[in-house]
């Protein structure tokens, strides 16, 4: 179902629909499991700001739905507000009634993967504000359907931090370091340091990850273990 409201040049879309039987990925040993879920999409076009929303709402567990939700539309919430103040702002100095630059964007859209007794989602959030290029922002809620809680990496894994920075950062010199062409001493003292920072055992740096199978991956934003030009890095740990 749409609906379409109408204000002078603004145009707000809400929409959602169903996906029957969607199939989550797993080994024999793992188990495939199907899991109904729908997605919810918002979609909004304003002077200042595009918007585009996907996330799953899954069937029977209402405080998975609830936290992702949340989510989205807090952190949906207050960039809209940074955006039209920042707008205005932009206008006003231009000092023409209207700015010519490129309207924000906001686009949401989401990975869902599991076994038998978890689901894992990630939402990967794409900010423009203006600038060279946007930003990537990652977050994921991984949950133990039997145990009916949410989980972290340790529980996911049954390693340490230790073990699990120490595999992230070998993977990720010989992926960033080793196996491209000879770089700048100085380049690569400095993209060991983002690694050796970026991956270094401590929870706040495996707060995202997912479960795919009898397998368990964390992920790294822009920024965090490499420069922007890297992308997203995304690690098996198990």
């Amino acid at each position: 179902m749409k609906t379409k409201l109408f204000y002078g040049s603004l145009i707000v879309i809400f929409s959602s629909f169903f996906i029957s039987c969607a199939t989550l990925s797993g080994t024999k040993s793992a188990g495939s499991v199907t899991k109904a879920y729908k997605t919810v999409e918002i979609s909004e076009n304003l002077d200042y700001l595009k918007t585009n929303i996907k996330y799953p709402e899954f069937e029977k567990l209402p405080e998975l739905n609830k936290r992702i939700a949340n989510t989205v539309n807090s952190n949906w919430k207050n960039f809209k507000s940074y955006s039209k103040t920042e707008w205005n702002d932009i206008v006003a100095l231009n000092n023409r009634g209207s700015s010519k630059l490129p309207s924000f964007e906001y686009l949401v859209t989401y990975e869902v993967t599991g076994n038998r007794n978890i689901i894992s989602v990630l939402l990967n959030t794409y900010i423009f504000s203006g600038g060279a290029h946007g930003n990537t922002n990652l977050v994921s809620f991984t949950y133990d359907k039997k145990a009916g809680k949410f989980i972290d990496i340790l529980q996911a894994t049954s390693m340490s931090y230790n073990e699990i920075s120490s595999i992230c950062r070998n993977t990720l010199y010989k992926k960033l370091i080793d196996n491209k062409k000879k770089m700048p001493p100085a380049e690569e003292d400095s993209l060991r340091e983002m690694i050796n920072t970026g991956a270094f055992p401590q929870a706040g740096n495996f707060e995202i990850f997912t479960v795919d199978g009898n397998k368990v991956y964390a992920w790294f934003e822009p920024y965090s273990v490499a420069p922007y030009s890297y992308g997203v890095q995304k690690i098996q740990v198990k």
